[in-house]
């Protein structure tokens, strides 16, 4: 038969048996059953054989083909994810309340914050740390997932004596998985500039942070304590009242017209993170109450008039069943020697 025609020949030769159409393309890389012919102008060309081998080669191309534009597809696919700050909606029209020994504070969410102090269920004292004027919700990436807060900021607060200038807030809402949401901690950054850190399992729900919260690994005791930091706690007992302040100190003072007029160091924070984080949980087997606790030592307070050695307190954290940060005791164990029992629901 005739070795080869071109597309362009009309009609065969009558003692032709069969016709081999050329193409102007290189053969497909996966057809694979093929031979090499010559046209009639001497010049080589691949010859691709209508096989069973070809047509199953070129069903998996066709698979291969699809699944690739399918996995790009994905890939380039765009998945729009609400502003960060929308998840919080459901704090809308919401206020919370932190109490911090004399003073409590309440935070509306995007409305106000104030700070009062309460006596027979009437606000006594109160002061504005301002009315909502903006927020700043950053985008978030897999890389900023872990630390994406959400910033609100009051301004027009009550005017500060200090500065001559309103007092301002800003709140920070951060992911708290499994915990209800809540006022974790107040610090006044500045005079009259305060910072509120909220704690909201509602930010758990956005889609790249979902992930990071489920995976934060907290592996030490110490650890679970970190959202104390800047923490102080209250406690009035009869003529005394106790301040203490997380990593800082336990002070024992009394106080007429907002002036202390006796006042003890019971003790400073004396440890570090390397010593805390190879401390465990304990039981006090001589008590009754078989709670487990975390110790810390508080050392080198006002030197004690009997013993004549330095006051000392050991601090025993103990895990609260409520959102609430609290001392449940203060006891003189020996002479100038403390045991102060926090409450606290961190984890």
């Amino acid at each position: 038969g005739d070795e080869g025609t071109r597309e362009d020949d009309l009609e065969p030769p009558a003692n032709t048996q069969y016709t081999v159409i050329t193409h102007n393309m290189p053969r497909p890389v996966h057809r694979t059953d093929f031979v090499t012919m010559r046209d009639k102008a001497g010049r080589d060309f691949e010859c691709v054989l209508p096989s069973a081998m070809t047509a199953s080669q070129d069903i998996a191309e066709a698979s291969k083909v699809e699944a690739e534009e399918v996995v790009k597809a994905e890939e380039e696919k765009v998945v729009e994810v609400p502003p960060l700050d929308s998840f919080l909606a459901p704090l809308a029209g919401r206020c919370f309340l932190r109490n911090e020994g004399y003073w409590s504070f309440e935070v509306c969410h995007r409305k106000k914050v104030r700070q009062f102090h309460e006596e027979g269920k009437r606000a006594s004292l109160e002061y504005s740390l301002g009315d909502f004027i903006k927020q700043e919700s950053p985008t978030v990436t897999p890389e900023t997932a872990r630390t994406a807060v959400v910033s609100h900021m009051y301004d027009g607060g009550t005017q500060c004596d200090e500065t001559k200038t309103p007092r301002n807030t800003v709140v920070e809402y951060r992911c708290g998985p499994g915990k209800e949401n809540h006022i974790e901690k107040i610090k006044e950054v500045s005079t009259c500039a305060y910072l509120i850190t909220f704690i909201s399992p509602l930010l758990c729900h956005h889609p790249l942070i979902a992930p990071a919260s489920a995976t934060r690994a907290k592996s030490k005791v110490a650890d679970y304590l970190f959202g104390l930091v800047g923490t102080c706690f209250y406690r009035v007992e009869g003529w005394w009242t106790y301040e203490f302040c997380f990593q800082k100190h336990l002070k024992q003072f009394h106080q007429e017209n907002n002036v202390n007029t006796a006042e003890f160091l019971l003790g400073m924070y004396s440890g570090d993170q390397a010593t805390d984080a190879g401390k465990e949980v304990q039981i006090d087997e001589a008590s009754k109450d078989d709670t487990a606790y975390f110790p810390q030592l508080y050392s080198k307070g006002t030197n004690c008039d009997v013993t004549e050695e330095p006051r000392q307190v050991e601090v025993q954290f103990k895990c609260a069943t409520d959102s609430l940060n609290v001392i449940a005791s203060i006891k003189e164990r020996s002479t100038c020697k403390y045991v102060l029992v926090p409450y606290t629901p961190v984890h």
